[in-house]
């Protein structure tokens, strides 16, 4: 299996892999099974290769005199390494592969399913799409994505329409919908703060945070007038809670109340938008997931744009799916997907088909 291949598999079946010993499935009658083990190995393997090769490179790197930003794979590397004085390693290897496929895991799964929420609403409101691309454009001109970093172009792109649109999309599906919270059972009573009055939580308490609950609450996230027609919006409107209907990315670059950073985006109060949770226990990987979804979006939609599908138009023709007749009415089947077609399965992710198309832009 490649590399894609292996991790494929394993996302696609990972609670067979979690539940059933490696053994069984290696000799289990069913092909899903036996693929589930193959998938298991050659991504091992893999990880190993990542990691032997990581090993050489940092033994190489203390005979050389310049020094390199260290990434999370280096520093999980260097943490399965003997240090320099002889003191043993920190994590063994086990530990070490363990904790990359955390990290493959959460980052590959969450932003994979975050990135296919973003096209959907995008390919639902065009106008919002434009209006991300022209920013793109103001922003990045015609410098080649290779050439693109971090420093010059990451806030400048999170701090448009393009973080707003990024945004919008954690904050109507948020990667995980319900976080755990325990008050350990040693240890001081922790407080929090609600509308200004101080509560204290016993120990031993357990709670769990509604992050989809909280991203939809009227009182943080009001429907704003949006920049589509009045008619559109006045539709919308009505159709609220549906995810696709409050969609409104311009809430985040249009603030005027005095809630915004210094580049006037939008800061929320803070609680009210907790898609990495929030706090000594925010996720680790919440900048790169931001890096990597920032990243994604601007090469697709610097370039491309995405549309829903209809009947008779190019693309919408195929005999193994049915296409609506109007734009309104891919619109709305597009929006019973994004509401009732929605599940948890690890995170967040869409199960019912949306048609949609790529089409270069203009």
């Amino acid at each position: 299996m490649t590399y894609s291949e292996a991790v494929f598999t394993l996302l696609a079946n990972y609670m067979t892999i979690f539940v059933n010993p490696h053994r069984l499935l290696k000799s289990s009658p069913f092909k899903t099974h036996r693929q589930s083990a193959t998938a298991h190995t050659e991504l091992r393997r893999y990880l190993e290769e990542m990691k032997e090769q990581k090993e050489a490179e940092l033994r190489q790197r203390k005979t050389a005199t310049s020094k390199k930003r260290e990434s999370i794979l280096e520093l999980l590397v260097q943490a399965g390494l003997p240090a320099e004085d002889g003191s043993p390693a920190i994590l063994k290897p086990n530990q070490v592969l363990g904790n990359m496929w955390v990290f493959l895991l959460a980052g590959h799964e969450t932003n994979a399913n975050t990135l296919t929420f973003i096209i959907l609403l995008l390919a639902c409101h065009p106008i919002a799409q434009r209006a991300m691309q022209a920013d793109l454009d103001r922003i990045l001109g015609d410098t080649p994505p290779e050439q693109w970093t971090y420093d010059a172009y990451y806030n400048p792109l999170m701090n448009s329409r393009v973080g707003a649109v990024i945004n919008e999309a954690l904050r109507l599906f948020t990667v995980v919908p319900v976080i755990p919270k325990y008050v350990p059972p040693t240890g001081p009573e922790v407080s929090i703060t609600v509308d200004g009055h101080v509560h204290l939580l016993p120990r031993d308490t357990v709670a769990f945070v509604n992050t989809s609950a909280t991203h939809h609450h009227p009182k943080y996230w009001p429907r704003l007038e949006s920049s589509e027609d009045t008619t559109t919006s006045r539709k919308n409107r009505s159709k609220r809670p549906f995810s696709v209907s409050d969609f409104d990315p311009e809430r985040w670059v249009k603030v005027t109340d005095g809630t915004s950073n210094k580049d006037g985006f939008l800061s929320p109060i803070p609680g009210s938008f907790i898609p990495f949770s929030e706090g000594s226990r925010t996720c680790l990987g919440y900048r790169f997931a931001l890096v990597e979804l920032c990243a994604s979006v601007a090469v697709l939609f610097k370039s491309l744009s995405v549309k829903l599908l209809v009947r008779g138009e190019e693309g919408g023709n195929s005999p193994e799916q049915s296409f609506p007749d109007t734009w309104e009415k891919a619109r709305d089947s597009a929006e019973l997907a994004l509401s009732e077609g929605v599940k948890f399965d690890m995170s967040l992710r869409v199960v019912r088909d949306v048609p949609v198309g790529f089409e270069t832009r203009g």
